[in-house]
């Protein structure tokens, strides 16, 4: 599978090991309520692509004007011959971590017609996710349950994704609005990590696209 980097650019920041070299000196402030990276560094890593295993990566993902394509057909198999999960092109960031809080954040759009698709993840290591924001009838939700907006599909929004293993606390805002704030725990040392893309459909095709995308911590 290619890899790939996304470079999270700061201006006049130095950056040193994928991590910008003034994490260890910048002093945390409060959160805003309307800015869910107030109080966080940007920084770097990378991705790769995990896709039906049959297809070249290019049939189900592309980079067109700095927009991440993804989809996803009804058939399609899993990401490897031996998997007993569903079809899906997702972006697998690079970075595990068992500590602190970590925030996903993108402009994101949905196409009409994908449902029942889990669209960004928040992963464990093994089984579970701290987060698993899908669409289904237009609507966002996390897991089966939370209610994140309604009427999103076919429009851009922007979506940030926070989880702190340290304190167990879940965030999701949808177009800076706080939609979910709960909490989900594991064991210390669990390793999470995070997708975003198409897993699963109950249609004919799923597909979603992405631009914008920062990490945080």
């Amino acid at each position: 599978m290619k890899r790939w980097m996304i470079v999270a650019a700061v201006a006049c920041a130095a950056v040193t090991a994928g991590f910008f070299a003034s994490d260890a000196q910048a002093a945390p402030t409060p959160r805003s309520p309307t800015d869910p990276t107030s109080g966080l560094t940007q920084y770097t890593d990378t991705y790769k692509v995990q896709h039906p295993y049959n297809l070249p990566e290019s049939a189900r993902f592309s980079i067109t004007g700095g927009v991440y394509n993804l989809f996803i057909l009804k058939g399609d198999k899993g990401y490897s011959s031996g998997t007993t999960t569903g079809a899906r092109t997702e972006m697998r960031w690079g970075s595990n971590w068992s500590s602190g809080e970590h925030l996903w954040s993108s402009d994101v759009e949905i196409d009409p017609g994908t449902t029942g698709t889990c669209i960004m993840q928040v992963h464990v290591n093994g089984q579970g996710e701290a987060i698993y924001i899908q669409t289904k009838n237009g609507n966002l939700y996390n897991s089966v349950g939370t209610l994140l907006a309604t009427n999103i599909v076919g429009t851009w929004f922007h979506l940030d994704a926070a989880y702190n293993p340290s304190t167990h606390l879940v965030q999701i805002w949808v177009n800076n609005r706080l939609a979910l704030s709960t909490h989900y725990t594991k064991p210390a040392g669990t390793q999470f990590y995070f997708k975003n893309g198409v897993y699963n459909l109950s249609g004919a095709k799923s597909e979603t696209h992405f631009k914008n995308i920062q990490l945080w911590h």
